[in-house]
Formats: structure tokens, C-alpha cells, sequence
């Protein structure tokens, strides 16, 4: 980045999107507020030279009394450039208790984030006095270098991209820009508002620093970039573990040198969360999750939650719940004469076949009712295999199952005896009917844990 100011204009824009990541289309988001017109403004005239097709995306948070009127002065500028505008309406309640503001930009997020289309681009007008604004608030909350390396200027978004073109222009270049091409745009007073965190920040912290340290801003986009490369270095080390470590995109082991070193250990796990594109696990979380780990032996059971993600240890490995809990098994009853039986969503089903593709599809149906369920609504507690009870737990523990996943097992019982758990372990006379009846019993997990779940079982006994 060049450290003297940047003029912006259309021609020094387009040089910015050409080093981005190419979009298949570029969607603007647009308040109608000066550095949002801005670029709108600048991309119509680009345009043609970019050979995507544009629109603009307009968010009513109605959280001003106001906003109809806002929408309705972007309605009519986009108009007069000729390009098409999708005006979405969010309704913030600060339900989620982060603040109206954080709630009212996930909102709007998740709205303009189901627009987008496979490589589509998401160009939001941040600029360099945002990003200096955002390395100063991040320091305030006591962020690492994720934070301090500020907003990238390109990240994944949906099926598409966030595209950040403006980082390098300052806000009054922005201005300069509307006032040479006699362009209007919105106030929106609550950018005045010194409750609000950003705003405090920027009349109230940056003009006093600028004062004693001129060209504040541009000193901490020094740092700024600095952090960029010593993420972009940390990155590339947590990646090389995660190579090694992940099984699944949900699933890590945990080597001896990772559980050793928790400020390694920390590193990976955050660059682990972060490729799932969920929220960062709050740094005193993690602290208190590692350092439990620390004290772990290989059997305990550890877990910690936040913004509707879990993080689980079990046996050397972590476990990452990005949303609900996974369903226990259904009670169901197989029917005799049936073949297959649905166990409900992330279950799945279970399945008779014949082994051998001539054989007589009758011998593979059931003779008599089934009772099929998870083990927290069945009373059988022992299966008999080889003249011996064995006990259900044991079996389960054995085959590695995590406790949180061991209800969404299924059981088959019939007359009170556990017949099959799964389809890896049947007593003695089930073991028998499937032989004589050359058939196989064979469970469909649908939920991606419990697919890994029955992969790991069966390669185990080949």
C-alpha cells in the first residue's frame, strides 16, 4: 500500500478490483451514504471494462424513523445510473443481547449473504479510515493478530466473496470524489452517535491522536499490514497441522507435541474454527478449554460453548458442533415382511438385503416385529455374544463412540433381548438368522458425525 494519499476515481478503482479475486457478478451494498455512492457511483462507470454484470443491494434495518425515506432516495440514484437495486428489510430486536448494532450487521449479512450466486462479489465501501477505526477497536477488546491484521480485503462469503476495493482511499477522498461530480448522498445522524463504540472512536480518540501523531491513520495502517504478514505466517503453520490432524472438517486428533504447547495448540484450533466460517471462540473460553485439556487424561470428556458451537475433547481427538445437537434415534417398530426402516433425520435407516443377488428376496424380510430405538428410551442393557452377556456401554466405549453421540445409535430389540447395535455387533441367534438367510443388516447414518462415526467402525474390523 502506498503511503501517501490516494485520489480516488474510477480509473484507480478498476486497478484495485483487477488485484482482487475475479466475480462472476459484482453486487454493491448501498446505504446511500457518501462512501457507499461513491463506489456505486465509480463502478458504473467502470462497468463496461469489467465485463460482470452489476447491481446494487439496499438493507432497511427501519431502526430510523427515516429509513423508508433513505431507501426510497437510493431507489431513485440507482435509477439514474441504470442499475438494478434489491432493497431487503431486516428487523433487529438486540434478541441476540451483543448490542442493536452488532445485531442489525449480522442481519444484514445473512440477508445479502442468500443473494449471492457462486462467485458472486459482495463490494462493501470500508476504507482505509474504517480500517484504522477497526485496528483501534480490536486492540481495545484485546484481540491477537487476527484482529490487528484488520479487515482483509477479500474473504468468503456465502457462495461467493466480501470484497473490500476501497481500503487503501480515505474518506475525504471519497468526498472529494461527490463533490467533484456534484453527487449527493444521505446522512445518517446516528453515525454521530458517541454511544456507539465505532463513533466514539472516530471523533473522539482519532482527531485527539492525530494531534499529538500526524497521519495517525496511516501509522496504524503500518501495523496494520505488519500483522497481515505475521497472520498470513501463522496461518500457513496452523495449516500444515491441520493437514496432518484433521480427519473431517469436524474432527481434529490431537498429537502429543499440540497438546504440549497450548499457545500451539490455541493457534490451530482458532484457524481450525475460523475455516468453518463460524463465530471465534472467545479468547477466555479457549484459554480455560486448553489449559483443561492440559490436565486431560485420554479418556475425559471436556467441552465448552459459545454462540451455538460446541467444542468437545474425547479420546485425543476434538469435536466441533456448528449447530444443533445430533438426534437421538427414533422408537420405531420394524414390521415383519419390511426391509427397510427410517430412523428419523440424522439416524437414518436401516436396511435387509441379500448377500447374494440371486437369492430369494422373501428370506431376507422379517420374520417377527423389531423394536428399534436409541438406549435412553430401551431397557436392554446386555447383548449375548459367544455365551456371554456383554455389557451395552462397554460395547459402545469399545467402539469409540462419544457419549454425546451413543443416543443416536440404533438398537434393535425384540421380546426385551437387544438383538443388533448397529450394524457391527448382534447376538448369538440374530448372527445366526442373518447366516443362514444369507443377509446383511446395514445402517444409513445421514448425520455427517455419525457417517464418520460408522466408517471408522467398520475399517476398524477389516
Amino acid at each position: 500500500m502506498s503511503h501517501r494519499a490516494l485520489a480516488f476515481t474510477a480509473a484507480n478503482l478498476l486497478e484495485k478490483l483487477r488485484l482482487l479475486p475475479a466475480a462472476n457478478a459484482y453486487i454493491v451494498s448501498f446505504s446511500g451514504g457518501a462512501d457507499s455512492t461513491a463506489l456505486l457511483h465509480a463502478m458504473t462507470t467502470v462497468e463496461s471494462q469489467l465485463e460482470n454484470p452489476l447491481s446494487a443491494v439496499h438493507v432497511n434495518h427501519g431502526l430510523h424513523e427515516d429509513a423508508d425515506l433513505w431507501q426510497s432516495r437510493c431507489e431513485t440514484f440507482c435509477r439514474q445510473l441504470g442499475v438494478e437495486l434489491t432493497c431487503l428489510r431486516v428487523a433487529p430486536g438486540n434478541q441476540s443481547g451483543k448490542g442493536l448494532e452488532a445485531e442489525a450487521r449480522h442481519l444484514r449479512y445473512e440477508a445479502i449473504t442468500a443473494l449471492l450466486n457462486p462467485g458472486d462479489s459482495l463490494l462493501t465501501a470500508h476504507h482505509a479510515d474504517d480500517q484504522a477505526e477497526t485496528l483501534l477497536l480490536n486492540l481495545m477488546r484485546g484481540s491477537g493478530v487476527d484482529g490487528l491484521a484488520g479487515m482483509p480485503e477479500s474473504r468468503p462469503l456465502g457462495e461467493g466473496f466480501l470484497q473490500r476495493p476501497l481500503l487503501d482511499f480515505q474518506n475525504h477522498a471519497l468526498k472529494n470524489y461527490l463533490e467533484k461530480n456534484k453527487i449527493d448522498w444521505t446522512e445518517d445522524p446516528s453515525n454521530r452517535y458517541l454511544n456507539h463504540d465505532r463513533n466514539f472512536v472516530r471523533h473522539e480518540i482519532l482527531p485527539l491522536m492525530e494531534k499529538r501523531w500526524p497521519e495517525v491513520g496511516k501509522r496504524l495502517l503500518l501495523t496494520r499490514k505488519a500483522m497481515s504478514g505475521a497472520r498470513h505466517l501463522l496461518e500457513n503453520l496452523a495449516d500444515g497441522y491441520l493437514r496432518k490432524a484433521q480427519i473431517h472438517p469436524l474432527v481434529i486428533r490431537l498429537s502429543a507435541d499440540l497438546q504440549d504447547d497450548i499457545e500451539l495448540l490455541k493457534l490451530v484450533i482458532r484457524r481450525w474454527i475460523k475455516q468453518t466460517d463460524r463465530h471465534s471462540i472467545p479468547a477466555y473460553r479457549l484459554e480455560t478449554f486448553c489449559g483443561q485439556l492440559q490436565r486431560a487424561g485420554t479418556d475425559n470428556n471436556i467441552s465448552i460453548s459459545w454462540d451455538g458451537c460446541v467444542l468437545r475433547f474425547y479420546r485425543q481427538h476434538l469435536w466441533l458442533q456448528t449447530g444443533a445437537e445430533v438426534l437421538p434415534c427414533s422408537l420405531k417398530t420394524w414390521p415383519a415382511g419390511a426391509t427397510r426402516l427410517e430412523l428419523g433425520r440424522d439416524s437414518g435407516y436401516l436396511q435387509l438385503t441379500a448377500k447374494n443377488a440371486n437369492a430369494d428376496g422373501r428370506r431376507t424380510k422379517l420374520e417377527r416385529a423389531i423394536t428399534t430405538g436409541s438406549r435412553s428410551v430401551l431397557e436392554e442393557r446386555v447383548i449375548q455374544q459367544g455365551g456371554h452377556h456383554k455389557n451395552l456401554k462397554k460395547l459402545l466405549q469399545a467402539a469409540g463412540i462419544p457419549p454425546w453421540l451413543r443416543d443416536s445409535i440404533p438398537l434393535c430389540t425384540i421380546d426385551g433381548e437387544l438383538l443388533a447395535v448397529g450394524d457391527w455387533c448382534f447376538n448369538d441367534q440374530f448372527a445366526a438368522w442373518l447366516r443362514e438367510n444369507a443377509t446383511q443388516l446395514s445402517w444409513h447414518p445421514q448425520h455427517p458425525m455419525l457417517q464418520l462415526i460408522h466408517a471408522q467402525i467398520h475399517l476398524e474390523k477389516h
